[in-house]
């Protein structure tokens, strides 16, 4: 038991009570707690992967310490990567949905003497787009001004900073690792040539074979398809997310000779593709195995809809879904209709059935109207009330962009027609100009009553 002495002043006894308590205020030495970063021991480490990189926090103090861990949020911690005279630094996030989840967030906890490691992705802090041998380094702060985290009593608030020292990461880039392969495949002794053998199809995708050489004088053995993994590149020439990684293909052990040439069969399902823009990408296979590590040659794939993939897809749209399946053609065409507009245009109706035609005329006009939507999701189409009670469309532009002939109700209705092609969830908003009459204005609203099966709730009326 700790007894207070009756001759310390009443600051000095109420901060002996709070480190009693365990609620003391921040520490007096900030080199208590040490920090290292540490990256994984590898020769280099491609960009796309997901490189890791450790925060070890050493409490080097009597004291357990307790502070706000945060791996996702750029708040607390600050990474820097210095290649020659540039360096780059990662910057917090500022919204208040996430201060507001750290603010009370449980706290980590540092136990003298006792190392404590956390693990990130280099890529959580950082968006690195050089190849070159970095120094990397990081600062980390126990708690913010506006931190304050649950703790039991008997643990230090950590507020101060720590800061490790650097350590040195060859990164390359996707384009500077693949120009590496000859020099790789020699001292993997596996040579990878990747060859396109059907044309990249819409929902299909396309067929490749990989082809793989012994350059070595020894048998070798590999495990397929686990050491092997797809990278597909975007236009920027960096990896593109929530693309295939695996290949898709039975599990065996793959035995080579000496000089000697296996093939196998890559299917790469158009899937991966067909949520992304339209642009060439292009693909290359990694192999990596303990220390070894090399890559194939990489192969180019034009990803557009031209006008007879486009007749396909209409095709195969018009004839519905599947039992059990949903429509992936008409998916395609939806996720794409913003981009699809002109070529639409130009489709060509004499070689269309009368369901194609419909279908097209229906995204033809999505392709119109996609601008003033982008986003799939609520949209509400705001009309003026005129004092004779006409409607009109505040967005003229809009207006315009919809058939010349018809009233204002068959306008709306060949907006809420096609609707599902948009994403939309459609609601009307009326805005009565001045001098109009509550007896005008009942009429405009009794005028779209015919709409409300397709309306997500009934038209409203609004002021300016």
């Amino acid at each position: 038991m700790t007894t207070l002495s009756s001759n310390k002043s009443p600051s000095n006894r109420l901060a002996v009570l709070l480190t009693v308590l365990g609620l003391a205020s921040p520490l007096g030495q900030g080199h208590e707690v040490e920090l290292s970063l540490s990256v994984p021991n590898a020769p280099f480490h491609v960009l796309g992967d997901p490189v890791p990189l450790h925060w070890e926090f050493l409490n080097r103090g009597d004291r357990r310490l307790a502070f706000m861990w945060e791996g996702c949020c750029r708040l607390n911690g600050r990474v820097t990567a210095s290649l020659g005279q540039t360096t780059l630094q990662s910057e917090s996030m500022t919204s208040t949905a996430q201060l507001a989840a750290h603010r009370f967030a449980r706290a980590a906890r540092l136990i003298p003497g006792q190392p404590t490691v956390f693990e990130t992705n280099l890529s959580d802090w950082l968006n690195i787009d050089r190849s070159g041998d970095y120094l990397l380094a990081a600062r980390y702060t126990g708690l913010l001004d506006n931190q304050q985290p649950n703790v039991t009593p008997g643990w230090q608030l950590w507020r101060h900073s720590a800061n490790s020292k650097p350590v040195e990461a060859t990164l390359l880039t996707p384009l500077d690792y693949v120009a590496k392969r000859t020099k790789l495949n020699h001292k993997s002794g596996l040579a990878l040539g990747f060859i396109k053998s059907k044309k990249w199809k819409p929902i299909d995708g396309a067929q490749f074979d990989l082809t793989f050489k012994n350059q070595s004088v020894q048998p070798m053995s590999l495990a397929w398809p686990s050491a092997f993994g797809i990278w597909i590149l975007g236009p920027n020439g960096r990896r593109v997310p929530l693309t295939p990684t695996q290949i898709k293909s039975a599990p065996e052990e793959l035995t080579i000779e000496p000089d000697g040439l296996l093939k196998k069969n890559v299917l790469i399902g158009g899937g991966a593709l067909d949520s992304k823009p339209f642009g060439v990408y292009r693909i290359f296979v990694d192999y990596k195995a303990g220390d070894h590590r090399s890559p194939s040659n990489m192969v180019d794939i034009d990803w557009r809809l031209g006008q007879a993939q486009l007749i396909e897809l209409l095709h195969a749209a018009s004839l519905g879904a599947k039992t059990g399946l949903r429509n992936k053609p008409l998916k395609l065409l939806r996720l794409h209709i913003a981009s699809l507009g002109l070529a639409l245009d130009q489709m060509n109706f004499t070689k269309l059935d009368a369901n194609e035609r419909k279908l097209l005329e229906e995204l033809q006009l999505a392709a119109k109207l996609k601008p003033f939507g982008p986003k799939p999701g609520w949209v509400t189409l705001k009309l003026s009330i005129a004092k004779d009670g006409t409607l009109q469309f505040i967005d003229q532009a809009l207006g315009q962009a919809l058939p010349i002939k018809g009233s204002i109700v068959e306008k709306l209705r060949s907006i809420a027609s096609i609707r599902r092609h948009l994403g939309w969830v459609l609601a009307v908003e009326l805005q009565p100009k001045s001098g109009v009459t509550q007896e005008r204005a009942a009429e405009a609203i009794e005028s779209l009553k015919i709409l409300q099966p397709q309306l997500a709730k009934p038209p409203v009326l609004t002021t300016n």
